[in-house]
Formats: C-alpha cells, sequence, structure tokens
C-alpha cells in the first residue's frame, strides 16, 4: 500500500486536533476544578451527579422545613409557658379567698385580678407568629380567641350579644350556663344573637340564667399542619387553641377543661363588692385550676417531643447532606497534582508534534534527489 505525502498531511493533521482537544479539556478541568463539566465528559459520573443534585435539593427543602417548625414550635412553648405562669399566679389569688370573705373589699380585689388574668390568657392565646396566629389551626389569619358579653336564658338556644361582629357559625362557644361541645348555629345581625347547636347541628340550650356572662368564642380550628420532614413522614408544626384552652379535639387530645369557662365560673364564686362568695364554687374552681395546669403541661410535653424528633431528624439530614456532598467531592473534584504533570506532558508532546509536523510538511521530491 503506498502511502501519499497528502494521507500523511490529513493523518498529521488528525493527530494534532487530538492533542489540541486533549489539552483543552485538560485546561477546561484546570480551570473548574471539576472532573465532570458537561455530560460527554463522563456519562455515568453525570447522571449520578443529576441524581445527587436532585436529593441535595429534597435535603435543602427538610432542612427549611425543620427550622420552619422549630421556631414555630419554640415559639408556642413560650407562649404556653407564659399561660401557665398566670394560671399559677391565678390559683395564689383564689388562694387567697378560698374560704370566701365576708369583705367586700376582698371579693372584688380577687375578683377584678382574676378577670385581668383571663384578660391576659385570651391575649397571649391571640399571639402572631409573623402574620398568623400560631394557635388557629388552619384559620390562622384572624384572632384565634374572641371574647363577647351576652345574655342567655335558661332553657333557651338563642343568646343575645350587643356586638356580633366577626362571629360566624361554626365558631366554637362556652361560657358560663353553655354546655360543653357546643357551636354558633347561626348568626342574627338584626336581632343581634346567636344560636346554640351541637356538632349535629341540633339546639342546644342554656342550663342557667346569666346576663351580662363572659362568652369564649373560638374561631379557629382543628387543623394541626404538617410538613414533611423526610420522605413520607411529616409532623406537626401547630397545636391549636381548642386543644389547648377548650379541652375539645383529638389525636393529641391534653384534657378535657375548659379553661377560660374555669376562670369564669372562679370569678363568678368569689363574687364582689356586692356579691357574696360561693365557697362551694370557689373550691371547685382552683380543682379545675390545678386540672387547667395538667392540661397546658400535658401540651409542654407534646411540644418537647416534637421539638426532640426534629432536632434528631435534623441531624440525620445533615449526615446525609455530608454523605452525599462527599460523594460529589469524590467524583467532581479534579487532583491538580496529576492533572498538572498530565496537561505538561500533553503540551510537550503537542509541542514535538508540531515541530516534527513542520519538519515533515516542508520536504518534497527534491529533497531526494541527487545534486550534480
Amino acid at each position: 500500500m503506498r502511502i501519499t505525502q497528502n494521507t500523511t498531511a490529513n493523518n498529521t493533521i488528525y493527530n494534532l486536533q487530538q492533542a489540541a482537544a486533549k489539552i483543552s479539556q485538560l485546561s477546561d478541568l484546570t480551570a473548574s476544578g471539576q472532573n465532570v463539566n458537561t455530560p460527554s465528559d463522563n456519562p455515568i459520573a453525570a447522571k449520578l451527579l443529576v441524581d445527587i443534585g436532585d436529593k441535595l435539593k429534597l435535603n435543602s427543602q427538610y432542612d427549611s422545613n425543620m427550622s420552619k417548625a422549630t421556631t414555630w414550635l419554640n415559639y408556642t412553648s413560650t407562649v404556653v409557658t407564659g399561660i401557665s405562669d398566670i394560671i399559677n399566679q391565678a390559683n395564689k389569688v383564689a388562694g387567697t379567698i378560698d374560704s370566701g370573705s365576708s369583705d367586700p373589699t376582698l371579693r372584688q380585689s380577687v375578683h377584678d385580678q382574676l378577670v385581668d388574668l383571663k384578660s391576659q390568657i385570651v391575649d397571649m392565646a391571640n399571639t402572631t407568629y409573623g402574620d398568623q396566629y400560631i394557635f388557629g389551626g388552619a384559620n390562622n389569619t384572624t384572632p384565634t380567641f374572641i371574647s363577647k358579653t351576652g345574655d342567655l336564658a335558661s332553657g333557651s338556644n338563642t343568646v343575645s350579644i350587643a356586638d356580633v361582629t366577626g362571629l360566624k357559625a361554626g365558631m366554637k362557644v362556652s361560657g358560663i350556663g353553655i354546655p360543653a361541645g357546643v357551636t354558633i348555629g347561626t348568626v342574627d345581625g338584626a336581632s343581634n344573637s346567636i344560636t346554640l347547636v351541637d356538632s349535629t347541628g341540633a339546639p342546644v340550650n342554656a342550663t342557667a340564667t346569666t346576663t351580662g356572662s363572659a362568652l369564649n368564642i373560638y374561631a379557629g380550628d382543628s387543623t394541626q399542619i404538617g410538613v414533611e420532614i423526610n420522605q413520607n413522614s411529616t409532623i406537626s408544626l401547630n397545636i391549636t387553641g381548642d386543644r389547648l384552652l377548650t379541652g375539645n379535639g383529638s389525636s393529641p387530645s391534653y384534657g378535657s377543661t375548659d379553661i377560660l369557662t374555669t376562670f369564669d365560673n372562679l370569678i363568678a364564686a368569689v363574687g364582689d363588692s356586692s356579691t357574696a362568695s360561693n365557697v362551694g364554687g370557689i373550691t371547685t374552681g382552683i380543682t379545675a385550676l390545678q386540672s387547667s395546669t395538667e392540661q397546658l403541661n400535658n401540651a409542654t410535653s407534646d411540644i418537647l417531643s416534637r421539638t426532640t424528633r426534629l432536632s434528631n431528624m435534623t441531624t440525620l439530614n445533615d449526615n446525609n447532606k455530608n454523605t452525599l456532598l462527599s460523594v460529589v467531592s469524590s467524583v467532581q473534584t479534579v487532583d491538580y497534582n496529576a492533572l498538572g504533570v498530565e496537561l505538561s506532558q500533553q503540551q510537550t508532546a503537542y509541542s514535538a508534534a508540531l515541530a516534527s509536523t513542520a519538519k515533515v510538511q516542508g520536504m518534497s521530491l527534491l529533497n531526494y534527489l541527487p545534486i550534480g
């Protein structure tokens, strides 16, 4: 087979192009510090890196979810602790008059203190985190608890209220003379009244005649907002006000005490400057306050359990992240020492090839003809 000068030239150019491409690739690796810059560099490694990238994004979302849940629960814990402190203070105040008192000044003082402490609980129960009411469940854009004053007639399911603003059907309502588990059936703005119904919508009558009764209305719902913290694993970041303060709800249930109505009953039992004390009512109220403390302690334990789980999952998530990053590093990070040696060798070989090519391409038939 005769090898022509054209064939030699083509082969030489092809080899030079391949050497130049290799030098370019090595230069790209040096500049980027990564072994895989395009899928064609290493298709298997490229697919692995894409898969790991997706997992790292998911890992980052889990991390964000857990951070939000932890902050929310820590904030909730602070509020629950504050409410517990208020109830402890109410126990001390009520203890000063546990046997009743004939002193109208003392009765009025204790009455006023308990009214103020209940008002503080309502304020704390309407705490917001950002623009969300933390105890409202899914209905967290409006105040969670609404306080109203109404007139109840024994044997009637209609309650007269001077101002029905903000009230809606379905809201849970409690107060002296209102049985447990009652909600608002209808709101009549013309007559300024509401009707009382049970969970099935059947009318519920007040059990006592009470004028100027304090009505405690829960405007939230029972929704526990869950966030994903790992694949197929979620955790609730909130505690709802009905479970915490009205003694309703399940899974979890912290107790069955309506804390706000407990205060109302205790305030009524203490009496005031013109109303005598009801010793039996005070005793019952103090006992109910102790049950309220246990209810809040149960909520605190639930918060602690959730935050512990979040802490453990955060550690696991960080370990997974570090493992994935280690794999990425082992696949992607270039060995600059080896790369430098290889690049130097390729450049030397390329320079030598250029020099040889210049000599070969410069020869012709005249180089082989005898002179003279």
